[in-house]
């Protein structure tokens, strides 16, 4: 049996082995490493790719969307959602967005005091 092959009998038997086949085994992108709270959003000019998740990644990017919100929304495991936007965000298709700092104090006291009023 060849690659393909595999590829289909595995895909066929359900999802236990489709995270690994998603991202060629590996655990990290050469693009680098994005936190799970990185949001990312489309960049001007890219181009939807052709595979199914990476598409699904593309279009929920359309609007900004957190890794962690993309892990969710694809049902997909976070692991795989960081390779798959890593790799995205490598190849200039997505951009990560600047973040609020977390060391900004007076942000965190809001935070807080919008928990405590719930």
């Amino acid at each position: 049996m060849g690659n393909e092959d595999d590829t289909e009998v595995m895909e066929s038997e359900g999802s236990f082995m489709r995270p690994y086949l998603l991202t060629g085994g590996r655990t990290r992108s050469d693009a680098g490493e994005l936190a799970v709270e990185a949001m990312v959003a489309v960049s001007a000019g890219s181009t939807k790719p052709d595979q199914k998740e990476l598409a699904q990644i593309y279009t929920l990017c359309e609007t900004p969307n957190s890794i962690a919100e993309i892990s969710a929304k694809c049902s997909m495991p976070l692991g795989v959602a960081r390779v798959l936007v890593a790799d995205l965000w490598g190849a200039g298709t997505l951009e990560v967005l600047e973040t609020t700092r977390s060391d900004d104090i007076a942000i965190v006291r809001r935070l807080l005091d919008g928990i405590r009023n719930r």
